[in-house]
């Protein structure tokens, strides 16, 4: 088969995982600024983490507000605002990627790759993502928030695919498995390939399709460079 295109996940493969510890803090720092119990305010943001990865026109901004009516919290504008920037650079600061990624993905470009993006979000990664160094690289992006559907939901992958003007045949995703993310991939007739990844310090470090994994695996993004030469 050749392949014409390569399409990755984000956290965890193009980028570091999202840190669970790291959040966990920022979301500390967000409960204290509101003056809300942290354990009442970290359950309430789990509760409303589908709804922020599943639509782009609710802003940060307007969850925590949903937050605070949930837990009958009474905080002024300039709290939220403080809130809301926190929650932003922390979302900023988690999608710079490693110098040697972006030497990798231009040198897959360079030998003549399309680069597409699907990963699972809120709208901040939406927002933000054109100012991180990946953006150059990426020829298309497809959010969960933004299509309103998420991996592994088969009508993502075929958008990406669409996008990138490839049959999904002629695709390989690359993620370091979360969400069943590369049996979703395997579904729609990409080439799965798992990227491996630190999984200590992650919401879900069970991922039975990681630990059961038989197909193609990488440590790191350079290692495509060889692994496309020999599936070619």
């Amino acid at each position: 088969m050749f392949y014409k295109a390569i399409i990755f996940d984000l956290y965890g493969t193009l980028v570091g995982n999202y840190s669970r510890q790291a959040y966990d803090t920022t979301q500390e720092q967000m409960a204290e600024i509101l003056n809300v119990p942290y354990p009442k305010f970290w359950q309430t943001m789990g509760a409303t983490f589908k709804d922020r990865t599943l639509s782009s026109n609710r802003s940060f901004e307007d969850n925590i507000v949903e937050v605070c009516r949930r837990l009958k919290a009474k905080v002024d504008q300039t709290q939220i605002e403080q809130t809301v920037a926190l929650n932003y650079e922390f979302t900023r600061n988690s999608i710079i990627p490693e110098p040697e990624t972006l030497e990798a993905l231009d040198l897959l470009k360079d030998n003549g790759f399309h680069i597409g993006l699907i990963t699972n979000c809120n709208v901040n990664v939406l927002l933000l993502f054109p100012e991180s160094p990946l953006a150059q690289y990426i020829d298309v992006p497809v959010f969960s928030c933004e299509e309103q559907i998420k991996k592994p939901s088969r009508r993502i992958y075929e958008i990406a695919s669409e996008r990138l003007n490839v049959k999904p045949q002629e695709c390989l995703y690359v993620g370091d498995g979360s969400g069943e993310e590369l049996t979703g991939a395997a579904a729609v007739g990409m080439r799965p390939i798992l990227k491996r990844a630190d999984l200590t310090d992650v919401y879900d470090p069970r991922r039975p399709e990681v630990e059961n994994w038989q197909g193609i695996a990488i440590d790191e993004i350079a290692e495509l460079c060889d692994v496309v030469s020999k599936l070619a």
